[in-house]
């Protein structure tokens, strides 16, 4: 696997962060293909050279299918900060919905960490709550990704393992980002074509992991990975939105 959002997290806090950055891969970047209805309505792509990249469309209103066949690559949507409040709006909820080859791999674990989806939500970098390490390579990441580079990534999972409910550090931004599997891969073909619905508090999770008051997420991206296990699926996101 060799995504998340270009690794625009070059926040792993060493040398071989700087490879990273969060949704930059250490490989060459490439594009993905995103539809013309995704792009009029503000979604933007991440994915990477020598590798295949998934297919996003909007196959109706609020409704996002991706197909992935031995592929990787992420769609995002930039935030409006004026517009998103999380005081009055902290959860976010979506539902999702896969059908072909499940995909069920150890997401904690680099190299070989396909997933069925993954939503994804990064934050602001914030100098005062930075570490030293960060804060000196930050002159790097600005360089490289421009002061809008974000700080801090959460990342919502249906995957295989660790289990159901359990934090852990992402692999590749070590204590920048924080992953948790909330739909188990085994559900993908128990429940082929189910819409499964999430409510997740990002105000308590962002607190949780980082132990502060969360800035305004910069966006949200969603992702699958198939690269590694050499599969195919579709899956479909609909209803991504913040509420009370």
């Amino acid at each position: 696997m060799h995504m998340y959002f270009r690794r625009i997290f070059l926040l792993s806090l060493s040398m071989a962060g700087l490879a990273y950055i969060g949704f930059i891969a250490t490989s060459q970047l490439a594009y993905a293909q995103i539809d013309s209805q995704l792009e009029t309505n503000g979604w933007k792509e991440f994915t990477f050279d020598d590798q295949r990249q998934n297919t996003f469309r909007q196959i109706k209103e609020g409704v996002i299918e991706i197909e992935t066949n031995k592929s990787v690559s992420i769609a995002y949507l930039p935030f409006d900060t004026a517009k998103l409040d999380l005081r009055e709006t902290s959860n976010l909820v979506f539902e999702w919905q896969h059908e072909g080859q499940v995909i069920d791999t150890d997401v904690s674990k680099k190299g070989g960490d396909d997933r069925i989806l993954a939503i994804y939500l990064a934050f602001p970098y914030q100098p005062e709550h930075a570490s030293l390490k960060e804060k000196l390579l930050r002159p790097l990441v600005v360089a490289s990704q421009g002061r809008d580079a974000p700080g801090r990534l959460l990342t919502y999972l249906w995957a295989g393992e660790p289990k159901v409910g359990r934090w852990f550090e992402n692999p590749y931004t070590g204590k920048a980002g924080y992953m948790k599997v909330i739909q188990d891969a085994k559900d993908g073909s128990n429940n082929a074509n189910v819409w499964h619905a999430h409510k997740v508090n990002i105000v308590e999770d962002f607190k949780e992991k980082f132990g502060h008051t969360p800035p305004t997420p910069a966006y949200v991206a969603i992702g699958v990975d198939s690269d590694d296990t050499k599969m195919r699926a579709i899956t479909r996101v609909r209803g991504l939105k913040f509420v009370k």
